[in-house]
């Protein structure tokens, strides 16, 4: 059977039944008091609206809910009731039934309220920091993102532009190989397996394309030199290394189409020479140059 509480009691448990954290035969004695005595009854109802505009008062989240929110509130201040053991402030002498129908607004009613207050106002204020926190995680989570697209952004805008450079480059080699003004020389040299070349030239842009193959192997230290051979000198067109005998030379370099004699491959040391001092591996004559 549920023990009848006196009136300072049923009063002294208010808080945590308007935090409903009651429970048993506790929570049914404070109602059965509350619904006799109308200064108890009066008194819940005014802790539940402060309850309820204090959880509606805390900041809507973002994807959440301000019923979710307020749930939090509620179980924070209950929690903290528990931990006081739900004794609220109240004046050194409490009031007795015949003294609480008189007390007026300001005494143990107003301290009560003032420190419930005060408790429930402590954990809002917990939650709209919560709350900060996770709006400031979440604009540097959006920064990170955007930070990362942009960086994706310029990868990708870099191989753009090395693709277009790669095929301006492939244009600009095969304009040199089959354009309308192109002259080719072709360079040879005696054996089965002997190496030969083929040299490109664009009269037009003063360009110059060598396509070499079976190129021997390089001793270290070595180098093969391209010379355009005039009537008057030997020209460095460059120095190249092939890989598994072949190679691909580009080099720019005006000349006169008529003063051009023939066009040579020597072995050098590496870096190149002035002159060629090497042994020569292929070469060809301008007259043969044609379309």
């Amino acid at each position: 059977m549920t023990r009848e509480l006196t009136h300072d009691e049923a009063f002294a448990m208010l808080d945590a039944a308007a935090l409903d954290a009651l429970e048993g035969a506790e929570r049914d004695a404070v109602f059965a008091h509350v619904a006799r005595c109308d200064i108890c009854r009066a008194e819940l109802a005014t802790l539940r609206a402060t309850a309820s505009q204090l959880a509606f008062a805390a900041p809507a989240a973002a994807g959440g809910s301000r019923e979710r929110i307020r749930s939090r509130l509620m179980d924070r201040v209950a929690a903290d009731a528990r931990a006081r053991g739900v004794v609220p402030m109240r004046p050194s002498v409490p009031p007795s039934e015949s003294s609480a129908s008189k007390q007026k607004p300001g005494g143990a009613s107003g301290w009560r309220r003032a420190e419930w207050l005060a408790v429930a106002a402590s954990v809002l204020f917990f939650i709209t920091g919560a709350l900060f926190a996770n709006a400031t995680r979440d604009r540097q989570n959006l920064r990170e993102a955007l930070q990362a697209e942009l960086a994706r952004g310029q990868s990708a805008r870099t191989s753009n532009d090395s693709l277009a450079t790669l095929v301006s480059a492939r244009d600009s080699m095969i304009a040199g190989l089959i354009g309308r003004d192109v002259a080719v020389v072709s360079l040879t040299a005696s054996g089965a397996k002997a190496p030969f070349a083929r040299m490109f030239w664009d009269t037009a842009r003063n360009t110059w394309t060598l396509v070499a193959h079976n190129m021997p192997a390089l001793r270290a230290g070595r180098t093969y030199q391209l010379w355009l051979v005039t009537r008057t000198a030997k020209i460095s067109a460059g120095t190249f290394e092939p890989n598994n005998g072949d190679a691909v030379v580009r080099a720019t370099y005006p000349l006169a189409r008529d003063s051009l004699q023939a066009i040579a491959i020597t072995e050098e040391p590496a870096g190149g020479v002035p002159q060629p001092t090497g042994a020569m591996i292929v070469a060809g004559e301008a007259r043969s140059a044609g379309r």
